[in-house]
């Protein structure tokens, strides 16, 4: 698997798609960065680099799959995989070795992205997390970054059409539309507070009241669950560095990758290459 590996970092090193994906990414962490640096002084207010140095997380699952899906695609379209066997390499290095350049391949548009971050240290200092929050942060990264490797392999190695990129862009967009629906019944308050004016012309008056859309309960154990099992669950907690269950999710993200990776393998073995 070993020439398999240095022949696809080789072509890696001259895909045109994973360098646009890299610079598209370093340039938005900058540019975003340094624009909300910029709103927060014009606001005067008090604040540190921790409020919006991970907040492109959410988005950078949409990087992995349009790099991931083009990438992969190559390798059906020009028949790259049928010369791969026909060398003497087995299906399952085949598979392995297009997962790991994948993941390595997000792992650098993950490191564009938080080098772009630093662009508002001028402006507001380093992180206050401290080193090993910090740390954390980014193996929760490295994590969810593993998983979506995972899950776009999975899509890009056993579906050889073109409509691959529009599936696995399908499938990174209902993961948010998920995750977004159970993360924000989680952040619906137990109580609301209304205003009531009465009709004799009095002062209002505050009236708080149970909030019916407040789930609690084994209900909310099993919303907390999802939201952190979900790669895209994860990345959106990141960014405001909402990470109550650290290791909940760090073995969400293993097993994830686990479980498409296997399923993937014995899948691949048994695909017709036509």
């Amino acid at each position: 698997m070993t020439n398999l590996l240095r022949a696809n970092f080789s072509r890696l090193k001259r895909d045109g798609m994973f360098w646009s994906c890299v610079l598209t990414v370093l340039a938005c962490s900058i540019g975003f960065m340094v624009l909300w640096c910029l709103e927060n002084a014009e606001r005067g207010a008090l604040t540190d680099l921790d409020e919006f140095y991970f907040r492109l997380s959410a988005a950078m699952g949409f990087f992995y799959a349009m790099f991931t899906c083009l990438f992969l695609s190559v390798e059906y379209g020009e028949g790259t995989i049928r010369n791969k066997l026909t060398v003497g390499h087995t299906r399952r290095e085949v598979y392995l070795a297009n997962f790991i350049t994948v993941f390595a391949a997000s792992l650098c548009m993950a490191a564009a992205w938080l080098v772009g971050g630093l662009a508002g240290v001028p402006f507001l200092g380093f992180l206050t997390i401290g080193p090993v929050g910090t740390a954390l942060c980014f193996v929760i990264i490295v994590g969810f970054t593993a998983a979506f490797s995972a899950i776009y392999t999975f899509i890009g190695m056993l579906n050889d059409r073109r409509s691959a990129t529009v599936i696995t862009v399908a499938v990174w967009l209902i993961l948010v539309l998920v995750s977004s629906i159970f993360e924000n019944t989680l952040h619906e308050p137990e109580e609301i507070t209304q205003m009531l004016v009465s009709v004799d012309g009095g002062a209002p008056a505050a009236v708080t009241e149970p909030n019916p859309y407040y789930i609690s309960g084994i209900q909310r154990t099993i919303y907390e669950f999802v939201v952190d099992f979900l790669p895209t669950g994860q990345s959106s907690s990141l960014q405001n560095i909402n990470i109550g269950h650290p290791v909940r999710m760090l073995l969400s993200s293993l097993g994830i990758t686990a479980a498409f990776t296997l399923g993937g393998l014995r899948l691949f073995e048994r695909k017709d290459l036509k």
